[in-house]
């Protein structure tokens, strides 16, 4: 099950939450699903980087992270 009413929060906060889907789908497909742009968000899948052509399974776990950029 994906969880979209949390993205705000993530957006906000910057406090991950994870994710479990119903299909088979990439990285790439979820972040449309969501409506989440690629360059703005990290993915972990099973708690390894993944890249927009990973293939995510129904017994995966998804976390996704907001990027994080900035210094002086």
């Amino acid at each position: 099950m994906i969880k979209i009413e949390q993205i705000p929060q993530i957006i906000e906060t910057g406090i991950y939450t994870s994710y479990k889907v119903e299909k088979q789908l990439t990285v790439a497909a979820l972040l449309k699903e969501l409506n989440l742009e690629s360059k703005f968000f990290g993915i972990l899948v099973n708690g390894k980087k993944a890249d927009k052509d990973t293939i995510i399974k129904a017994t995966d776990e998804v976390i996704i992270l907001p990027n994080i950029a900035g210094g002086a």
